[in-house]
C-alpha cells in the first residue's frame, strides 16, 4: 500500500488532472484538435517529468533550498511563457470564463487527499501532510463552490475572489515551505514533485487569469450565468 502511494498514485493523479482539465476546456468552443494538442503536450510533459524524477539525473540530491526554489519559479515562468507567448494558446486560455477557471481547481481535492494519506503513511512529514492535504482539499472545494455560484449567478464575484485568494495563497505557501523547510527531509525527487511541476503551475496561472478578469471587469462573473439569475450577483 505504501509503495502505491508513492510514484504510481501521483502519476495517476497527474493523469486524472490532465483528463479533467481537458474536460473543463471542452465546456467552451475549444475544438477537438486544440484539446488533442493540449492533452498531448501535458502528457508529454508528464513523461519527461517521470524520467527526471525516476532517474534522479537532473537535479542534484544536495541542491540548496535557494536553488530549488529558483527551479520551481523557473518552471512557473516557463509555463507562463508558453501560455502567454504562443498566440493560439494565449487566445485560448484568455477565452476561458470564470466558471471554467474555477472548475480547473476542483481536482485539487484529490491531491489533498493523497497528501493526507502520504502524511499518515510517513511518506511526508506528518504535520505537513495534514496541513497541506487539508488546504488543498479546501482550495478545491472553495473553487467548486465559486464555479457553482458563477453558473447560478449568486454572490459569484465575492466567492470567486475568496477562492482565488485562498487557492493562490495555498500554492505559494506550499512551494516556499517545500523549498525552505522540507527539502532536506524529502529531497528534490520526492513523488510530491509530480504535483509541484505539472498541476501546480497551471493552477497558479488559472488563479492569476481569474484575478485579472475579476479586477478588470466587475461583471465578468455574470457572463456564463443564466440571465434570470444574473441580477442576484452581489458585488
Amino acid at each position: 500500500m505504501t509503495d502505491f502511494f508513492e510514484t504510481p498514485a501521483m502519476l495517476a493523479l497527474d493523469a486524472l488532472m490532465v483528463i479533467y482539465t481537458l474536460w473543463v476546456f471542452s465546456l467552451n468552443d475549444a475544438t477537438r484538435r486544440a484539446r488533442l494538442w493540449i492533452g498531448t503536450g501535458m502528457f508529454g510533459w508528464l513523461a519527461v517529468l517521470f524520467g527526471v524524477i525516476s532517474t534522479q539525473g537532473v537535479l542534484s540530491t544536495d541542491i540548496s533550498s535557494v536553488a530549488f526554489y529558483a527551479v520551481i519559479l523557473s518552471g512557473v515562468a516557463a509555463v507562463g511563457a508558453l501560455l502567454f507567448g504562443v498566440t493560439p494558446i494565449r487566445q485560448f486560455v484568455l477565452s476561458l470564463d470564470q466558471r471554467q477557471l474555477m472548475l480547473l481547481q476542483g481536482v485539487r481535492i484529490y491531491f489533498g487527499a493523497a497528501f493526507l494519506i502520504q502524511g499518515g503513511l510517513g511518506l511526508l512529514p506528518g504535520t505537513f501532510g495534514l496541513i497541506d492535504g487539508l488546504t488543498h482539499i479546501s482550495a478545491g472545494f472553495f473553487a467548486l463552490i465559486a464555479a457553482f455560484a458563477v453558473a447560478a449567478g449568486v454572490q459569484a464575484r465575492r466567492r470567486a475572489w475568496f477562492a482565488n485568494a485562498f487557492g493562490l495563497g495555498d500554492i505559494l505557501v506550499v512551494a516556499t515551505t517545500l523549498a525552505f523547510v522540507l527539502l532536506e527531509d524529502i529531497g528534490p525527487h520526492h513523488p510530491m514533485m509530480y504535483a509541484v511541476f505539472l498541476p501546480a503551475p497551471l493552477w497558479l496561472w488559472a488563479h492569476v487569469i481569474s484575478i485579472v478578469k475579476l479586477a478588470g471587469d466587475r461583471h465578468q462573473t455574470n457572463r456564463s450565468a443564466p440571465a434570470v439569475a444574473a441580477k442576484h450577483i452581489e458585488a
